[in-house]
């Protein structure tokens, strides 16, 4: 009988057969298509971060209908991740069911259009009800560019691949936080989001270029199927589907593998995503007051704790191409017990040292080594699979990332207010630890007998 080799440190190896050797050194224009059109209208998003806490009377989102205005501004900024624990299930539901180009190109004009709605909101329902869709929206882009990374890319360029959607992402924000907002400081809110949903439009255009191809196609048929190897319906399989997407019970082996990468980029997000760019500024400020005096340099703390998110958004930005690409060359197992071993290190440092420039020098570390986690992890759940069950399993990595990046910030403040701000380091590190001792039992490559 036939076996797929699941292995992660074969790079220049075709995923499937029949795909060919695609890990040339350019982007395809098939992967722009879909990168683009994602970068112009995450920037309706990204705007309004800045916009809308400095605006709220012009939102009209003063205290009404007995909710502070505090909340009403932290649920609209949050709601839309929360959707993406639904949508990203309702992605894969609808990939599968209509292809690819026609979902996309309708997640890319609901996304220009929440950003337009932004522009005339008034009150927190039409609001709330825009963010929502985004999240709905956003779970399509992400997922979109997941399998067309996977489409039309090989495991010798699928990091890259992975790696210029990050980069696009990033620099869709980068351009709305400063462009847009010195946009909506020179010209209100409503002619900045309105240029922003004029972005999207353009971003509309270039989706209908997306490439069109079936994402679930039919499952091939084993040369010598066994009974017993069929799903079952019981408890266990139905909390399988639940954690990794339904799969067969005779792919306990790779259901194992998606489980431990979904828990490690879970424990990644919660600390990098979450955690630290949640306390950062506070845990800066516990440690200096309102000014710190960093090898020698005096600077205020939210300047200093914004040069060490930037740092992250740089990593993001300009370093996950190069950094899919390393993941390419090394494979991905290689590639993702390094950046753990880097990002355990510095995180422990972190939440022992009691130097605070010792602390200050390896939170640099620890965010940019997140960065290349990100990036073989998204490259290593997508390879794990036949493309069949590809989009539900993706959908379901993605809900454990939201979760990290949702969890972390509560659970580091929440921590940080009983034991201290290290404390949370500390938490984050046990969580890697078990993350990483997963991941590396479950990915161990299989010494062949006979």
């Amino acid at each position: 009988m036939n076996t797929r080799n699941t292995s992660e440190d074969s790079p220049g190896r075709a995923a499937e057969s029949g795909y060919g050797d695609r890990s040339g050194t350019y982007i395809p224009r098939q992967m722009m298509s879909v990168v683009l059109p994602t970068t112009a209208v995450i920037m309706g998003d990204s705007l309004i971060y800045i916009v809308l806490p400095a605006s709220i009377s012009d939102f009209g989102l003063e205290s009404s209908f007995g909710v502070s205005a505090a909340v009403w501004i932290g649920l609209a900024l949050s709601i839309n991740r929360l959707i993406r624990l639904v949508g990203n299930s309702l992605a894969a539901s609808t990939f599968n069911r209509f292809g690819f180009k026609a979902p996309f190109v309708a997640a890319v004009l609901l996304g220009a259009l929440t950003t337009l709605a932004y522009a005339f909101s008034r009150g927190p329902v039409l609001l709330l009800l825009a963010r929502a869709l985004w999240g709905i929206s956003y779970s399509h882009l992400r997922l979109g560019a997941y399998l067309t990374a996977f489409e039309v890319g090989s495991s010798g360029n699928r990091g890259r691949l992975l790696g210029f959607f990050n980069a696009g992402q990033r620099t869709g924000s980068f351009i709305a936080v400063t462009a847009g907002a010195a946009l909506a400081d020179w010209a209100g809110r409503g002619m900045a989001f309105t240029a922003m949903a004029a972005v999207g439009v353009i971003g509309v255009a270039i989706a209908f270029t997306a490439p069109s191809f079936d994402v679930q196609r039919k499952t091939r048929e084993p040369e010598n199927p066994q009974p017993e190897t069929l799903p079952s319906s019981g408890l266990g399989e139905r909390a399988w589907g639940v954690l990794v997407s339904p799969l067969p019970a005779s792919a306990r082996a790779v259901r194992r593998r998606l489980l431990a990468i979904n828990y490690l980029r879970f424990g990644t997000a919660f600390a990098a995503n979450g955690l630290v760019i949640a306390t950062i500024s506070p845990f800066l400020a516990d440690l200096y007051g309102d000014s710190a005096s960093v090898f020698g340099l005096s600077v205020g703390i939210v300047t200093l704790a914004g040069l060490l998110v930037g740092i992250r958004w740089f990593g993001d930005l300009a370093l996950s191409v190069p950094m899919g690409h390393l993941s390419d060359v090394w494979g991905r197992r290689r590639t993702i017990m390094i950046g753990s071993g880097l990002t355990l290190a510095s995180m422990l440092v972190v939440a022992l040292a009691t130097q605070t420039e010792v602390i200050v020098a390896a939170l640099p570390l620890l965010l940019i080594t997140g960065s290349l986690l990100a990036v073989a992890l998204d490259a290593s759940a997508g390879e794990a699979v036949l493309p069949e069950a590809r989009a539900g399993s993706m959908a379901r990595y993605a809900t454990w990332l939201d979760m990290g990046s949702a969890m972390g910030p509560i659970a580091g403040l929440l921590i940080a207010d009983a034991y201290g701000f290290q404390a949370g380091f500390l938490v984050a590190f046990l969580l890697l630890v078990t993350g990483v001792i997963g991941y590396g039992a479950a990915t161990r490559p299989r010494v062949s007998r006979g």
